[in-house]
């Protein structure tokens, strides 16, 4: 999964149904008006009022947290909804995978092993965003959990 990203307008909707559709934007780098470059941003929020977007958030590679008014922006390159798991971004990589993590758990915790249909989706579309590989040593989230969720055929149209 690699989608190209159009516009302010497809970044508000991606951030905004992170939860449904997993991933997240990031791009090859920011060119600000000042001359800075960032590379491997990660965008965390768009800020709009009306049909006005005025600011963007986003997380650099090396960790610096940035906001900055859509007017200071030069160039945004390459910006693509990814799989967490496919990210370029090493420091939001690990804080995006521990969050994903600690989330499945007490999802898990709260399901009680009920295994419920809406339960398992959302199970799979996180395990898609971060990969197999990132819990399959976990010892707190059951191997059951694990076969369910392989085993289960959620199909998804478009």
């Amino acid at each position: 999964m690699s989608y190209s990203i159009n516009g302010f307008q497809d970044f508000y909707t991606v951030l905004s149904n992170e939860r449904k559709i997993g991933g997240v934007i990031e791009a090859e780098n920011i060119k600000l008006r000042t001359g800075e470059v960032f590379h491997s941003p990660v965008f965390t929020n768009i800020d709009y009022s009306g049909s006005v977007f005025y600011s963007v958030g986003f997380i650099s590679d090396e960790g610096v947290r940035m906001i900055v008014h859509v007017n200071d922006i030069s160039t945004i390159t390459s910006p693509l909804h990814k799989k967490v798991a496919m990210m370029n971004n090493e420091y939001y990589k690990a804080l995006k995978m521990k969050e994903k993590v600690m989330y499945l758990k007490r999802l898990y915790k709260a399901d009680q092993g009920a295994f419920t249909k809406p339960f398992l989706e959302e199970v799979k579309l996180i395990i898609e965003d971060i990969g197999i590989s990132s819990i399959e040593n976990d010892k707190e989230l059951s191997k059951e959990l694990l076969l369910k969720v392989s085993n289960n055929k959620v199909i998804k149209i478009a």
